[in-house]
């Protein structure tokens, strides 16, 4: 969808009101040696590395606040996008502009999939040459559009507890071996458990089954949304790219699917159950999660130790 309206005038919800715009307003210099452009880069990203030191007062803008701060960073879609009040998190970013793509995207993207069912309306198709021709830095999205970084209800507290409850107990199963799992975990794994059929698995294969599956956990714990990329490769394979990302906008793990999966997609997130799907379990590691990224040396020394 096309963002290139800047009637600002009677945005909905109002101008100012969101995370990042209340960030960036409680912490603007006016005095400040760098460019607005600068200080607006700078900023964003500090909201993004904030965690929960991103919530601040909501104080009304002024005018001049709106159209010297707010209105030369994002347009008014992105503003709206950028609302996940009771919506999908999700968006769909197409980021490939090259000669004859328009008419495979609309056959694609964007007529034949209900939007509405699979991230929560057609807004949130983000596609203008004008403001997303990233090309394959996709990532760029996040600084007009932050706030799809937050963790959803209930909150900052739940993401950082489920995490530490994920990462203790794969450090505890790297330390103590299976000892330190819990039995339900190995029953399942075994086919001991009653009421399951179990999978076998045994000596050095349980081992490292247990592994994968509490990696997965700390994986699970990580991720706040997903995003699904129409890029070059997208409009040469036919199949777009689906990334799972963290609060920072790093790649957990991602894949490539067909194009009328995103609805499953949106159906699956909505009920919780895409930790289930083959996208997610089988999906390719992001490069920060991997052996030797910013978050992956835990996970990688905890499989090593299986």
């Amino acid at each position: 969808m096309s963002d290139s309206s800047s009637d600002i005038s009677d945005a909905d919800p109002p101008w100012g009101s969101l995370a990042a715009e209340r960030y960036l307003l409680h912490h603007w210099n006016r005095d400040s040696t760098e460019s607005p452009d600068e200080q607006r880069k700078r900023l964003v990203n500090a909201f993004i590395h904030a965690g929960p030191g991103r919530s601040v007062p909501y104080t009304s803008p002024s005018a001049a606040q709106i159209s010297d701060i707010l209105e030369p960073w994002r347009t008014r879609l992105q503003h709206e996008v950028a609302n996940k009040d009771g919506m999908s998190p999700a968006i769909c970013l197409r980021t490939c502009y090259r000669l004859g793509s328009d008419a495979i995207h609309e056959d694609r993207l964007g007529g034949s999939i209900d939007l509405e069912m699979a991230i929560g309306g057609d807004h949130r198709l983000l596609n203008d040459p004008t403001h997303y021709n990233y090309g394959a830095d996709w990532h760029r999205v996040f600084q007009v559009v932050p706030e799809l970084l937050e963790p959803l209800a209930p909150g900052w507290a739940f993401y950082e507890q489920d995490q530490h409850r994920a990462i203790e107990a794969l450090t505890a199963y790297a330390e103590r071996g299976i000892a330190a799992v819990e039995s339900r975990l190995v029953e399942n794994l075994t086919g001991v458990s009653q009421g399951a059929p179990g999978l076998g698995f045994q000596g050095a294969e349980l081992e490292y089954q247990i592994a994968v599956v509490l990696q997965s956990s700390v994986h699970l714990a990580c991720v706040v949304t997903w995003v699904v990329i129409e890029d070059e490769e997208a409009f040469d394979s036919g199949n777009v790219g689906l990334m799972f990302v963290d609060a920072l906008g790093r790649v957990v793990r991602w894949t490539r699917i067909e194009p009328a999966f995103v609805c499953a997609m949106g159906g699956a997130w909505a009920r919780g159950s895409w930790v289930e799907m083959d996208e997610w379990l089988e999906g390719n590691i992001g490069p920060e999660y991997q052996m030797g990224g910013s978050c992956g040396g835990l996970l990688f020394e905890s499989m090593r130790g299986a």
